[in-house]
């Protein structure tokens, strides 16, 4: 699989695959590339033979496929088999370049039995009288126990309100041929950070991530996003807004640090695995096994092939 020695800090009832309906935010800095950790779930699903959609906002196909040769994964043949999508984000997202329809799934017609419908994308709510109304936000768990279809609050980004229609036509797309495989899907977004660097408001990207979440609750799915969260990036507001907001609406956290104490040739960084608020919700309503995610905090050191996890102090350099 993916990476060992951290298969067994992550849930023991799901490994090597993240429990169904669960969001995980990946969070980093410019110093220390938390993206290792998004090879490592990309090659744990596909060695699985469930199925991946990466969203590439921060590299192009031929960074993950050269990475995952590394880890023995051959992601071109998961492509033709239909395990592994790959979505080029930016050029779905900016005029630069007409989008590459190869990558996407064409419109399903049809909803076939067992397929999963889709969240409306109407941005513009009115009221009886026919004023328009301010568009708000809806709580993911009341959404999902509607019956109606919610609004996606991308009104100030067409853009984004187009990409989300691609991913979704994708995604149950992607389901609806492997119903009856059993196949778990995992949407991967690499990062969220460079829709701010294009952008698009903190507040839109924040909806995408919402409406996102619940899509892949309503398929048994997983979704994992990585954002940079630097210290000195705490004080642009837009960007201390995404990280926070991102942490609120996840299960679990990952925090990839340097070292407090500088760099180390035998210790590359710390690993902090933390609780979400989600989590916490859902251990209060007694929905969460004892010590499925124990919160701890990790070194690990980076090799050509493989990531090295372990216990504080317990380096194979030190001993």
């Amino acid at each position: 699989m993916g990476y060992t020695s951290l298969e067994s800090h992550l849930p023991s009832s799901h490994t090597p695959l993240l429990p169904p309906g669960i969001f995980l935010s990946i969070s980093d800095t410019q110093a220390s590339d938390g993206n290792f950790l998004l090879h490592h779930f990309i090659s744990n699903y596909i060695k699985a033979d469930h199925n991946v959609v990466l969203v590439g906002l921060a590299g192009i196909l031929i960074h993950y496929a050269t990475i995952g040769r590394k880890l023995g994964v051959n992601l071109t043949a998961a492509r033709t088999k239909g395990n592994f999508h790959f979505v080029d984000g930016l050029t779905q997202l900016t005029d630069y370049a007409a989008p590459n329809k190869e990558y996407f799934a064409k419109p399903v017609e049809t909803n076939p039995a067992g397929a999963v419908a889709s969240p409306s994308l109407n941005t513009n709510s009115t009221t009886a009288s026919g004023a328009s109304s301010t568009p708000r936000i809806v709580n993911s768990s009341t959404v999902a126990a509607a019956t109606a279809s919610p609004p996606i609050i991308l009104s100030y980004s067409p853009k984004l309100s187009d990409f989300y229609k691609v991913l979704d036509d994708l995604i149950r797309n992607t389901v609806s041929k492997n119903n009856t495989h059993k196949k778990q899907l995992c949407l991967i977004l690499d990062d969220l950070s460079v829709l701010l660097n294009c952008g698009f408001p903190c507040r839109d990207v924040l909806a995408l991530v919402r409406y996102l979440k619940l899509l892949m609750a309503k398929v048994n799915g997983s979704l994992i996003t990585l954002v940079h969260a630097d210290g000195v990036l705490a004080e642009e507001v837009n960007q201390d807004g995404l990280v926070k907001g991102v942490f609120y609406e996840a299960d679990y956290i990952i925090d990839v640090r340097g070292l407090d104490s500088g760099g180390s040739r035998d210790v590359h960084g710390q690993l902090s695995l933390l609780h979400g608020p989600q989590y916490l919700l859902r251990q209060r309503a007694g929905q969460v096994k004892e010590n499925e995610w124990p919160a701890l905090t990790l070194h690990y050191k980076i090799l050509d092939n493989n990531v090295e996890v372990f216990a504080k102090g317990y380096s194979s350099g030190v001993l």
